[in-house]
């Protein structure tokens, strides 16, 4: 038996279409509401949920334990309000769970956001499906205790509750709460330092950030590679070449695996040619995104979707059209509109 355990507070956005999308999936759902003042509570009975009430007290973790108090299933999968499936994975979800092994499934979140004006997609892999028996820790971004082995499940999930919506304003002051408890906690180093981010407040985001690298020096854990990237690029944002230059170089490893960082390095020494107008990085920057295709092209994994495809071809299109190689710039717009990217369409058409 699977058991869909969730909390929820004002929902009626999403509620429905989340609940839809698992129905085939599991045998009983659980929702656990934390205050609701809209249909959400309603629209979780209509979906033949068993709704149960707790006080919120700032703390996610308490909140998801005590759903999980309520679950009758051997086996668990949670789900945020703004979370669904595109498609039926009800015989993957019940093959998973057919394994006796004490493990906990992963699965593929697909989160829709807007960034200087540009909507983009990220891709992260959160243990959501688990025997009965765990349960949560932190205040916010609670993870799963206590540990044990993660498979990738190839569930996927979309999310768009934090599309054109400010949702810093609940989150700041829990994780500055959690760091009051855990002040050298990185992981809510580095969540602060993107919520802030995320607001706008560089200066903030790039403190946290840069405690959150100090604190993790010789480890490497899932979010390590997404932290340094979003350091080198608060560093972008702030000109601070000096600093940006020896993280990348720190971390140069990265060049070789990861899309996200050569992406991040072609964006930096862009901004440090025009801002210090030194032009003998310009190698360096056609380098850096070819890079990025050539490792997409290798399967690599992105953090940002269209790092290795899309994105990498039309900031490459712009540089080479920048450089006055139009005929390499017409080529890579062609090559990022060919994976429906529609700025590289626009400036397709623009041109003929």
């Amino acid at each position: 038996m699977i058991s869909l355990a969730m909390i929820v507070r004002n929902e009626e956005k999403y509620l429905d279409r989340c609940l839809k999308s698992a129905a085939l999936s599991v045998d009983e759902i659980i929702v656990v509401d934390t205050g609701s003042t809209d249909r959400t509570v309603e629209i979780a009975l209509e979906n033949g949920a068993k709704v149960f009430h707790f006080e919120w007290i700032d703390d996610f973790a308490a909140a998801r334990n005590y759903s999980l108090e309520h679950v009758s299933g051997d086996w668990v999968l949670v789900l945020d309000a703004d979370q669904y499936f595109p498609e039926d994975f009800s015989v993957a979800i019940k093959e998973f769970t057919k394994v006796k092994t004490k493990r906990a499934g992963l699965i593929e979140i697909i989160s829709r956001y807007e960034q200087n004006g540009q909507t983009m997609q990220s891709i992260d892999y959160m243990a959501r499906l688990f025997p009965r028996g765990a349960k949560f820790e932190g205040r916010i971004h609670e993870q799963l205790t206590p540990l044990m082995p993660t498979v990738i499940t190839g569930l996927r999930l979309l999310h768009d509750g934090y599309f054109q919506t400010d949702k810093g304003v609940r989150n700041i002051p829990l994780l500055l709460k959690a760091l009051e408890e855990k002040p050298d906690d990185a992981y809510f180093n580095f969540q602060l330092g993107k919520q802030y981010r995320g607001a706008e407040e560089f200066e903030l985001a790039q403190q946290y950030m840069e405690k959150a690298y100090e604190l993790l020096q010789g480890s490497n854990p899932p979010y390590g590679l997404e932290m340094i990237v979003e350091l080198l690029e608060i560093y972008t944002i702030h000109k601070e070449y000096e600093k940006a230059l020896e993280l990348a170089g720190n971390e140069s490893g990265w060049l070789e695996k990861s899309p996200d960082f050569c992406f991040s390095i072609a964006q930096f020494l862009l901004e440090y040619a025009i801002g210090t107008q030194d032009f003998s990085v310009i190698d360096n920057i056609e380098n850096s995104y070819l890079k990025c295709l050539e490792l997409g092209r290798a399967g690599a994994k992105e953090i940002v979707i269209g790092v290795s495809t899309y994105l990498a071809a039309y900031n490459l299109a712009v540089f080479y059209e920048s450089t006055g190689n139009e005929a390499q710039a017409k080529e890579y717009y062609a090559l990022a509109a060919s994976y429906g990217y529609e700025q590289a369409q626009n400036k397709l058409e623009a041109t003929i």
